[in-house]
């Protein structure tokens, strides 16, 4: 079936978006060769020239965002007669003129327990884009979340417009640039942590957790892949946390490196998120045979199961706790879980998503601008 689709990705520039981005839509090209894919970037965003997708760039100067996701880009997707209109960055069109799906994948203004824990001024911010994302969704025909955590996210405010269905579509990982290479034991603990440094990914927890294993005679060693300039002055305040607690020699911040090649040399994967949509550092540990010990989150357990070793958000003693109890494992059994762990992390691919996507674009296609798809 030829389709022309529009793909809304101006709001994309860095993070688990553009991982997204620039994953997904060669993906789509590939399961769906015969579509007309249409791709809006700001100017300074990926480039996706390769993929054989026509891309128009946006200059992100001299247009407003709010105005672009809620008016302009569909009138655009319906002056080309797109089929169908795809918003991949949490907002689109309030009364689209093409039948509208909507991503919702940012948990902070929606994870109830991340967003009472935070500054009153802030949660003014956040209740002002959640009726904006919610308006966005009311004109929508269906909307996509990564986990099924996200969506009770969403579920839980009585704003969230029900008549809208909301589809579990997992995001992809390339398995395949992840070998699996089981960790080999080490005098000290080599903790590793796939992270962007923000707030609602607590690494300060990282550093109590060091502290901790310290006091308890375990000696590791930790380092993490975030980098001065995701969030300045949160980075700023881990590494005096650092200071403070004399861990500058077991404690590294290594910035932006490649993912396989840093799990390579971890041993385990600390993963302390107080609320995450979804869980690509989970499932590339998975797939490197590295165990994972992470907090008992929606994303988390939704992906690991019985396979990981979890700890209450904000707990590093029970982190320490459990991190004691994964060393101990037995060997053999600790092998036999780590495989299952893989077997489980290859079914996550992009073609895969890609695929889900396109059964929902083509089931959307017929229905009128505004109507949903129950």
């Amino acid at each position: 079936m030829s389709m022309r689709l529009h793909i809304n990705a101006v709001g994309i520039i860095s993070g688990g978006g553009l991982n997204h981005l620039t994953s997904f839509v060669p993906a789509l090209a590939t399961v769906r060769p015969a579509w007309d894919l249409t791709v809006y970037l700001s100017e300074g965003g990926p480039d996706l020239d390769e993929t054989g997708v026509r891309v128009i760039r946006v200059n992100r100067r001299s247009w407003k965002r709010l105005g672009w996701d809620s008016v302009t880009v569909g009138r655009r997707a319906a002056s080309d007669d797109a089929h169908v209109l795809l918003n991949l960055a949490n907002y689109g069109p309030i009364h689209s003129p093409v039948p509208s799906l909507l991503y919702q994948r940012n948990p902070i203004y929606f994870d109830p327990a991340w967003v009472r824990r935070r500054p009153a001024q802030w949660r003014a911010e956040a209740m002002v884009r959640r009726a904006l994302a919610f308006a966005a969704m009311r004109g929508s025909t269906a909307v996509l979340v990564p986990s099924g955590g996200m969506g009770d996210y969403l579920r839980h405010w009585r704003s969230c417009p029900r008549r809208v269905p909301i589809e579990v579509v997992p995001h992809g990982v390339d398995t395949s640039r992840f070998r699996f290479i089981p960790a080999s034991r080490s005098e000290r603990v080599r903790l590793g942590s796939l992270s962007l440094g923000y707030p609602h990914k607590d690494q300060g927890l990282l550093v109590d957790l060091v502290a901790e294993l310290g006091k308890r005679g375990v000696e590791a060693e930790l380092q993490v892949t975030i980098a001065d300039a995701d969030d300045p002055a949160y980075v700023a305040l881990l590494r005096g946390k650092v200071r403070s607690q004399a861990l500058e020699d077991r404690i590294r911040f290594v910035g932006r490196v490649d993912a396989a090649t840093f799990l390579r040399g971890t041993q385990v994967s600390v993963l302390p998120s107080i609320t995450e949509s979804f869980g690509f550092a989970v499932i590339e540990s998975m797939a490197s045979g590295v165990p994972v010990l992470a907090s008992r989150i929606p994303s988390s357990v939704e992906v690991l199961g019985d396979l990981g070793w979890y700890f209450e958000p904000g707990d590093a003693s029970g982190a320490a706790d459990q991190l004691v109890r994964l060393l101990d494992t037995d060997r053999g059994a600790l092998e036999q879980k780590l495989r299952e762990a893989r077997q489980v992390a290859e079914c996550y691919t992009w073609d895969r998503n890609a695929a889900h996507v396109a059964e929902i674009v083509e089931r959307v296609a017929g229905a009128g601008a505004g109507e949903n798809i129950r």
